[in-house]
């Protein structure tokens, strides 16, 4: 087992602003291209493990009767192949194939292989089909064949990146029905319908083979936003007469070792990956068989836990079923919690129109979220689905915050039957996995030993995930689709009193208060608008022991509290979520609400917020630091504001207001002011003074004084509009 680079563990998991971000109006397709490989040469080198042993297994039919009969037929075709090889002359229509393989591979330019790889596809297809032929409906027979698309070096259908697939590889049935039911129906190629692509590169130099991994990730990461049922997916590099098969996960990025054409060996084993892939369960091609696509009446179907309300769990063999065909977030990314959100309703639809907004009533929201790796599901603090009930229960009858914060209908851990005898089990990285799991990611206590030679990386670049689901509501909108300064203190004001209340109500800190966690909505009759606050992810349930919270440092960058940043996640407070809302002001107020009413991007460079999130963790905590501490360093960067947006000479009044009640209130002595360390006497022998700790023992005071300023602030300007 060799990993070309293993980075060292990185204790924070902050998020950058991503496309579709305020940061990110003026980017076009060439731009995000350029972001795109750029992230994939990174993800390359920290995580990219070549000639890794035992991936196969990860395709392998999981029914072991059907992996026998697997065998069988991959046996049979890797027979027919070479004695179709060992005759002089071939009449078969791939004789182009087994001349070049006879030559001892000769490659001439790059696009020769393509025509070469896609004619041994083809064999194998062959093969397939005839192990079926004869046979009626068979449950251990292959249930699709694995082939490229007519035509190499394609653009993809629909795509607004101008990427060329060198081959672009396809399930087809083998009888007329279609148990993936990919959407969209398309004699074009399309990601929605791509099961993998095929990269080549004319060398199988270690350069070449990184390169085509890059191209691979660029490529898969379309996959996972055209495909909504996707959990995981495949990828082949073509090097020369090299073949690879790798796997790209939440976590992972692995790649088999070498295949080579011209060697009996490796070509048996690329024929047992293909026919494999041909006989197995869905989920083992990386497809999740709880999401469905419905051709009539065109949408999604997605099977939800239902919730036991007896207990404090969040799995369930029971589910309730939501149609959509409007996806909020797509996972756009290869890495990470493939976060999707859609708009649905449960009422069981007849026309394509049913499943559209106006239709919909409840958010579903699909992620893969790190948990502690324990068997019993009551470990599991951190529990997003735990903390929703809670509130409910908590917050019911507070008339005042109802409306502002997600009601829960349904969710729980995702179940599937991986046929591998065991039942429906969670959908995990350890289910998904299975015995690469256990094998090559041990515990972190056993990686700790040094006694222990045999764990190849610590756990902790690999973490144990639960696929989770859950159903709420009301349905919000971004902030972006604002326009009025007046509107975004309302809503603010809502989530901050909603805030209040699940902190001391329910003893819940949500830790991750974001321009994208911050929505809003009209109401019913459109002369108002309410805050609501989502995403308790991060969350904290502050009645348990500190011990079993699994305390981390989470976020997106220039809206994390300076406390985060340090990393001294035991003294972050609800104090450190309003410190995130004075930056989601501060960054509408520069920005704006969009592309509509946004800043010049010319301007962008000048900008003292960029300090928020370009540099280094150190340099930004730094730079928030200084903008906070001192009221001429704040002042410089609010001369900033967007002063085309009405109210903004409010806006400002109201961000210095909020800064001057949290780091230099008043009501309080020196010792809680700023956002630096002092000391009573010189340094070396003096009593450090921490205004942040000192703050932490007026938490509720604190509170209650900021969300004061911003009702204050929104009564006045309300009348003042009135009259």
């Amino acid at each position: 087992m060799a990993a070309m680079s293993v980075s060292s563990n990185t204790p924070i998991r902050a998020k950058t602003p991503g496309i579709g971000h305020i940061s990110s109006k003026g980017s076009d397709a060439e731009a995000n291209a350029k972001r795109y490989r750029h992230e994939a040469r990174d993800y390359v080198n920290e995580r990219l493990w070549l000639d890794f042993e035992g991936l196969i297994e990860l395709a392998a039919p999981a029914d072991g009767k059907l992996r026998k009969r697997a065998d069988s037929v991959a046996a049979q075709i890797a027979d027919d192949f070479e004695n179709t090889l060992a005759l002089e002359h071939t009449l078969a229509s791939n004789c182009a194939l087994f001349d070049w393989i006879r030559a001892g591979a000769e490659i001439g330019l790059e696009k020769d292989l393509y025509g070469h790889f896609d004619a041994f596809m083809h064999f194998v297809a062959e093969g397939v089909r005839r192990s079926s032929r004869g046979l009626e409906v068979d449950i251990l027979g292959p249930k699709r064949t694995i082939e490229a698309y007519e035509k190499h070096d394609v653009a993809v259908d629909g795509s607004k990146q101008n990427y060329r697939l060198d081959i672009f590889v396809e399930c087809r049935s083998i009888d007329s029905g279609d148990e993936l039911e990919l959407k969209p129906k398309s004699p074009k190629p399309r990601y929605g319908r791509m099961f993998t692509v095929v990269e080549a590169k004319k060398t199988n130099s270690l350069i070449e083979v990184q390169n085509a991994c890059i191209q691979l990730i660029v490529y898969m990461r379309q996959a996972y936003v055209a495909q909504l049922n996707r959990c995981f997916v495949w990828g082949i590099t073509l090097c020369g007469d090299a073949v690879r098969v790798c796997s790209f996960g939440n976590d992972h990025m692995l790649a088999s070792r070498e295949m080579r054409l011209t060697e009996k060996e490796g070509r048996a084993r690329l024929i047992k990956y293909l026919v494999y892939w041909s006989f197995c369960e869905v989920h083992r091609l990386g497809y999740d068989p709880t999401i469905k696509w419905l051709p009539e009446p065109e949408c999604w179907q997605i099977e939800v836990p239902v919730l036991p309300e007896t207990d404090g769990q969040s799995s369930s063999a029971r589910t309730a079923l939501f149609y959509t065909s409007e996806c909020l977030v797509s996972a756009d990314h290869l890495f990470g919690r493939h976060t999707r959100v859609f708009l649905a309703t449960n009422i069981t639809p007849t026309h394509a129109e049913d499943t559209k907004y106006d239709k919909c009533r409840y958010v579903i929201k699909d992620s893969w979220v790190e948990v502690a790796p324990a068997t019993d599901e009551d470990e599991d603090m951190r529990d997003e689905i735990r903390h929703l009930r809670k509130i409910r229960d908590k917050l019911e009858g507070h008339n005042d915050v109802a409306g502002c914060y997600p009601t829960i209908v349904a969710g729980g851990r995702v179940q599937i039957d991986r046929s591998d005898g065991k039942g429906i089990v969670d959908d995990t990285t350890a289910s998904m996995l299975g015995d690469i799991f256990s094998r090559f990611f041990a515990p972190q206590e056993s990686c700790n030993s040094q006694e222990n030679s045999s764990c190849v990386r610590d756990p902790r670049m690999i973490p144990f995930r639960a696929h989770k689901r859950v159903v709420t509501t009301p349905i919000g909108k971004p902030l972006r689709h604002l326009n009025c300064p007046l509107k975004l203190v309302k809503v603010i004001t809502d989530v901050m009193r909603t805030h209040y209340r699940i902190r001391w109500d329910a003893e819940i800190l949500h830790r991750d208060v974001s321009i994208n966690n911050l929505l809003f909505y009209e109401t019913d009759d459109g002369s108002d608008v309410r805050g609501l606050l989502i995403d308790f992810d991060h969350a904290v349930d502050l009645s348990v022991p500190k011990t079993k919270r699994h305390l981390d440092r989470s976020g997106t960058l220039p809206f994390m509290s300076i406390n985060n940043l340090n990393g001294q996640v035991d003294f972050v407070t609800g104090l450190d979520d309003w410190e995130s809302v004075l930056y989601v002001l501060c960054w509408i107020s520069t920005y704006g609400f969009n592309a509509s009413h946004g800043q010049d991007p010319a301007v962008y460079g000048n900008l003292f917020i960029r300090k928020w999130y370009e540099d280094s963790l150190s340099d930004i905590t730094m730079a928030k630091q200084l903008h906070l501490n001192y009221e001429s360093q704040f002042s410089l960067l609010t001369k900033q504001f967007l002063h085309d947006l009405p109210y903004i000479e409010d806006l400002e009044d109201l961000v210095h207001a909020l800064r001057t009640a949290m780091f230099e209130n008043p009501d309080l002595g020196s010792e809680f002011h700023g956002t630096v360390a002092k000391y009573s006497g010189p340094r070396k022998n003096g009593i450090e003074i921490d205004p942040f700790k000192n703050r932490m023992t007026k938490e509720r005071e604190l509170m209650e004084s900021l969300l004061q300023v911003l009702e204050q602030f929104f009564d006045k300007k309300s009348e003042l509009q009135m009259s």
